[in-house]
């Protein structure tokens, strides 16, 4: 189980520079937003029961993430 989170860990919030792997800034910063995000979305879901304009903003930002992370690998190559 410690294997499967360290790579896990290596490959989302890590990158190579030469040689080296270093934490992404980027990558860091977008985790412990997420983090955030889902403690808020858990805690409204706690207080205000399930709301559907929540669910589908999570949705919609987990998509538009996914979208935004395909283009820049297209650009960077």
């Amino acid at each position: 189980m410690k294997h499967i989170i360290k790579q896990l860990v290596q490959d989302t919030l890590m990158k190579y520079e030469g040689d080296r792997l270093r934490y992404s800034r980027t990558s860091l910063t977008m985790f412990s937003a997420w983090l955030l995000v889902i403690y808020m979305t858990v805690y409204d879901l706690y207080k205000e029961g399930f709301r559907y304009d929540v669910f589908a903003t999570m949705v919609a930002v987990a998509l538009g993430t996914k979208i935004t992370d395909s283009f820049s690998k297209k650009i960077n190559k």
